[in-house]
């Protein structure tokens, strides 16, 4: 039997490292079986990646698991971290050393993606799993029930938590109380010169002090982001008939979340299967009216019936409130491959596209966040909020005032005016953007530009509890969208109707 522990890696000013890596060695520590690790190690860092990788070995954890990425460790602070080499996708399905694995421990301080990937290949071999998470992000396939909070900071501070670990991994029977003497070490991995022999003795004992006392990180660093906080007034009256104030309102519209949840749970996520395809359009429908009129069929549909795609459009139509949606006047089903474009919207004067790829909505929880992404453009960009002199909702013809101008005046007006469309860069720089500022956003997407920002918070506010406890940007603008009792009670009958529909379909 063997065990994979999964966690990232970061440092400090002084490059005292921190993260999930340090359970790998705590593993292996108290257990005889194998302990692989999986994490990206920095081939750029070259001094910091030998001392790490030779104290993991000296504690009897294989480096072979791992990778070596071309990027630096991510940097770790009082209030934020970036991810930097933690983002990088590199968990390997097929890899030989898995096949003997039968326990797994995850943090939640590596990328989304290859957390995703990991768990996938759990519950797929019914692999027992452990994950531990200091709420750097919720992961959507995973119960709040499932993971085991440390603290609530979003900052990868697994070093502070050894003795809490220890004791969970021991109640869960994943490791032993007492040392794993003289426990075998992955032979290829063993320097015998005596000086490497010290230095290897004086780093075990410098993890050891880290274990134990845990190191003090740096004061607060000044970034280049302005510091931004929400301001709730929690008895601000609501118009609704169902609640009075932003707070009764709030606990509504989550009773409503939990109920949604016996039907589906939004925060699921299937496993994604990247492909590259052409865009191709397959069917066009004119609305009017809220419903779907004339059939334009361009391409015969590649998946799945026709019927099901446009419950799409009944499910939008019937959860949305119609003051917004009044100017779509079509409704498309096409494709571009799996995991890419899952949807768009395209406003301009004379009327509103909601396109929806049919690859990419099949599984519900998916269709459902996607449709409340789109909706959240819809809303956030209403034609009337762009000069007259432009055709679509191009951001430089924002009106002051409006909800995307201020959104973008309050969230993004510290980042360069360079980083504010990022549409046409290049992977690796919306990576980098990404990386630098990675407590600002959810998923490297929300970087593309204002716009998306916007829908993606707004698709987090609808379907996720609010994040009280934080201070990072990304879950400061979730909590901005409470101090609107509009937005509040429109969260409310969103769900609301979620649930109608989900009672209505199931009779």
């Amino acid at each position: 039997m063997a065990i994979l522990t999964a966690g990232g890696i970061y440092k400090d000013e002084s490059e005292h490292l921190a993260g999930g890596h340090f359970i790998a060695a705590l593993t292996a520590q108290h257990t005889y079986e194998d302990v692989y690790i999986h994490t990206n190690f920095s081939s750029e860092e070259v001094r910091l990646t030998s001392d790490l990788k030779k104290v993991l070995q000296e504690h009897g954890v294989n480096t072979a698991s791992a990778y070596d990425v071309s990027a630096p460790y991510g940097l770790i602070t009082h209030d934020y971290f970036t991810g930097s080499s933690n983002i990088y996708d590199t968990f390997k399905a097929k890899a030989k050393y898995l096949t003997t694995v039968e326990k797994i421990i995850l943090t939640t301080d590596i990328g989304e993606r290859d957390f995703r990937c990991i768990l996938n290949f759990a519950r797929k071999n019914k692999i027992d799993t452990v994950i531990f998470t200091c709420g750097e992000y919720t992961p959507r396939s995973v119960h709040e029930d499932e993971m085991i909070y440390l603290e609530n900071s979003g900052i990868p501070n697994y070093q502070y938590h050894i003795n809490d670990i220890k004791q969970k991994l021991i109640d869960r029977d994943f490791i032993s109380s007492e040392i794993a003497e003289n426990r075998s070490i992955p032979k290829d991995k063993i320097h015998k010169s005596g000086k490497a022999v010290l230095q290897l003795l004086s780093l075990a004992v410098l993890l050891v002090i880290i274990f134990t006392v845990g190191f003090k990180l740096l004061e607060t660093i000044d970034s280049d982001n302005s510091h931004v906080e929400a301001n709730i007034d929690w008895e601000l009256e609501v118009d609704h008939a169902e609640c009075q104030t932003v707070e009764e309102c709030t606990e509504l519209g989550d009773q409503y979340l939990s109920e949604l949840k016996e039907y589906v749970d939004l925060q699921d996520e299937p496993h994604i299967f990247f492909e590259n395809r052409s865009r191709t359009t397959f069917i066009n429908y004119s609305v009017k009216d809220y419903e779907l009129a004339e059939r334009e069929a361009v391409n015969p549909l590649p998946v799945d019936e026709e019927k099901n795609f446009i419950r799409m459009w009944d499910v939008f139509s019937y959860v949305f409130p119609h003051q917004y949606i009044s100017d779509i006047n079509e409704f498309r089903l096409f494709s571009d491959g799996e995991g890419n474009t899952s949807a768009y919207v395209s406003i301009e004067r004379d009327g509103t596209v909601l396109a929806m790829d049919v690859r990419d909505n099949m599984h519900k929880a998916t269709q459902y966040r996607n449709l409340i992404h789109e909706f959240g453009h819809i809303y956030s960009l209403p034609i009337e909020d762009f000069d007259a002199s432009c055709q679509t909702t191009d951001m430089s013809c924002a009106k002051d005032g409006t909800i995307i101008a201020d959104h973008k005046e309050r969230f993004w007006s510290h980042y360069d005016e360079t980083w504010h469309d990022n549409s046409d860069k290049s992977r690796p720089q919306l990576e980098g953007f990404y990386n630098n500022h990675v407590t600002d956003f959810f998923v490297p997407y929300q970087t593309t530009n204002v716009k998306e920002d916007y829908a993606i918070t707004f698709m987090k506010f609808i379907t996720e509890k609010i994040p009280s406890n934080s201070s990072q940007l990304r879950d400061v603008k979730v909590q901005s969208m409470y101090e609107d009792a509009a937005l509040v009670a429109m969260r409310v009958d969103i769900l609301k109707s979620f649930v109608q529909f989900e009672k209505e379909r199931a009779t």
